[in-house]
C-alpha cells in the first residue's frame, strides 16, 4: 500500500484528520489506517506560555503473516517469467492451508511504492499509474475476476463424487477427444464440445484430474447418454456454498466476489434459455463462471487441509513502538468443504497423481511431493489464454498453497 495526503473528503468523514495529515490509501496501509495512524498531540496558548494540553501517541505496528523469503522468491520469478515471456499481467498467492494466513502475494504489473514519498508524483509516474492500460495499482489476486479453467475440475469432481453421479474408479469414457450433442434448431449440425488435445481413455476420476479430460468433466457435470449430469443448479448451489460468489473478507481493501451464472440471470440478461453447453462450459471453468485467485487458492488450501475455508488473512499481530504484542489477529474459519472426507481424500490423491502421471510432471522433480492442478482458460477464442495453476505441498502433511495464473 501506500499513504498520501489527506483530502478534504478524509476530514469531512472523520474528524480525526488535519489538513497537514497523511491517510493509508492501498493495501494495508489503508486496511489498518486507524491502527497504523496514532493520537495527535494538541497544544494550548495562554498568557504567553506553552502548555502541553495532550502529549501525541505514535501508532501501533502490524505484524504480516507474509514470509520475506518467499516474497522476494514469488516476486522476481514471477518477473523472470513474465519478461522472458513478453507478458506483463499476472498474479501469484501463497498461504498456509492450516490457518489461511497469506505467506506472499503479488500482483504484475507491479509498482514503486517509494514514488510516494515525495511531495507530488511527476507526470509520467502519474500517467503509469492512472492513465495507462496496465492498472498497477488493480490487485489481481483479490480484485481480478477470472474463468478459472480447467483448476475448477477439483472441485466439480468432488460435487459428482458427493451426489453420487459417478465412483472414483468409474470409466466414464473411454476417450477424451470430443462429445457431440443435438442441435434444436438444426438436427444434422449438431454441438461439438472438444478436449483440448487429443487424448485415449479409458477415464475415471484419477486419470480426468491428472490428465485433465474435458470430455469426463462435459458428462459428469452436463450429462451425456447414460450419466445424467450434475446439471448447473447442483453446481450453482455448491459453488455458492463454497463462497465463490462471496467476499472471503481478506484483510485488505478492494477485494471482489465471483460470479455464478444461473439460468434466471441468463434469461433476464440475454433472453435466451439456458442449454446443456452452458452447462458443460461451467464444468470445464469457461462460460461465465469467474472467481478470483484468492479464491481459488482457498480453495486448492482447503482440499489440502481436509475440508476447512479459511478466512484469508495478511496481518498477524499488532505491536507497539517496543514491539510489545498488543493484539493478535487470530485464524478464522469461514466454512467447511461441502464434500464428506472420503470425497476430499478422493481429490487429493486425483490432485497427486497430476504431478505423478498427468500434466504437472514438472512438479515431480522436486524433493517434496506436491499435489496440483493445471488450466487454460480461453479469454478470446482461439487467440487468448490464461495460464493457471494451483498447488500444495508436501503432499502428506500440507504446509503451503500456491496458486499462479499468467495472462
Amino acid at each position: 500500500g501506500y499513504v498520501g495526503k489527506v483530502s478534504k473528503a478524509d476530514m469531512t468523514m472523520d474528524p480525526y484528520y488535519v489538513p497537514s495529515d497523511t491517510v493509508g490509501r492501498l493495501g494495508i496501509e489503508a486496511q489498518y489506517e486507524s491502527v497504523l495512524r496514532g493520537a495527535h498531540g494538541q497544544l494550548r496558548f495562554s498568557d504567553a506560555q506553552t502548555i502541553v494540553s495532550r502529549k501525541a501517541m505514535p501508532g501501533a505496528h502490524v505484524v504480516l503473516s507474509m514470509d520475506m523469503a518467499v516474497q522476494k522468491e514469488l516476486y522476481n520469478s514471477l518477473e523472470s517469467i513474465l519478461r522472458e515471456a513478453g507478458l506483463t499481467e499476472a498474479s501469484a498467492v501463497v498461504q498456509d492451508p492450516r490457518d489461511g494466513s497469506v505467506l506472499g502475494m503479488v500482483s504484475f504489473p507491479s509498482y514503486n511504492n517509494n514514488i510516494f514519498n515525495g511531495s507530488r508524483l511527476s507526470q509520467s509516474d502519474y500517467d503509469v499509474l492512472f492513465n495507462g492500460n496496465a492498472s498497477p495499482l488493480f490487485n489481481r489476486i483479490i480484485s481480478g475476476r477470472y474463468n478459472p479453467g480447467s483448476t475448477i475440475k477439483p472441485f466439480i469432481g468432488m460435487t459428482a463424487l458427493q451426489e453420487h453421479i459417478v465412483r472414483p474408479d468409474q470409466v466414464v469414457t473411454n476417450d477424451c477427444i470430443s462429445i457431440s450433442i443435438p442441435n434444436p434448431s438444426n438436427p444434422e449440425d449438431p454441438y461439438v464440445f472438444k478436449n483440448w488435445r487429443l487424448d485415449t481413455g479409458p477415464f475415471n476420476l484419477y486419470r480426468a484430474i491428472a490428465d485433465s479430460c474435458n470430455v469426463y468433466f462435459f458428462t459428469v457435470g452436463g450429462g451425456y447418454q447414460s450419466i445424467n449430469g450434475l446439471g448447473i443448479e447442483r453446481i450453482a448451489k455448491y459453488l455458492h456454498s463454497a463462497y465463490a460468489d462471496a467476499l472471503l473478507s481478506v484483510d485488505l481493501p478492494g477485494e471482489e466476489h465471483g460470479f455464478i451464472p444461473t439460468p434466471d440471470w441468463k434469461y433476464v440478461t440475454t433472453k435466451e434459455p439456458w442449454y446443456q453447453g452452458d452447462t458443460y462450459n461451467i464444468s470445464i471453468g469457461q462460460g461465465d463462471l469467474l472467481v478470483t485467485p484468492l479464491w481459488m487458492n482457498s480453495i486448492v488450501s482447503a482440499i489440502a487441509n481436509g475440508g476447512t475455508l479459511w478466512k484469508p488473512r495478511v496481518a498477524s499481530r499488532v505491536v507497539d513502538e517496543k514491539r510489545e504484542t498488543l493484539a493478535v489477529i487470530e485464524a478464522r474459519q469461514l466454512g467447511s468443504l461441502p464434500f464428506s472426507a472420503e470425497v476430499i481424500r478422493q481429490m487429493q490423491v486425483a490432485m497427486r497423481r497430476t504431478v505423478t502421471d498427468g500434466t504437472g510432471r514438472l512438479f515431480a522433480d522436486l524433493p517434496i511431493t506436491v499435489a496440483a492442478k493445471t488450466g487454460t482458460a480461453e479469454v478470446v477464442k482461439g487467440r487468448r489464454i490464461n495460464s493457471l495453476v494451483t498447488v500444495y505441498a508436501p503432499a502428506e502433511n500440507p504446509q503451503i498453497a500456491l496458486t499462479v495464473l499468467i495472462e
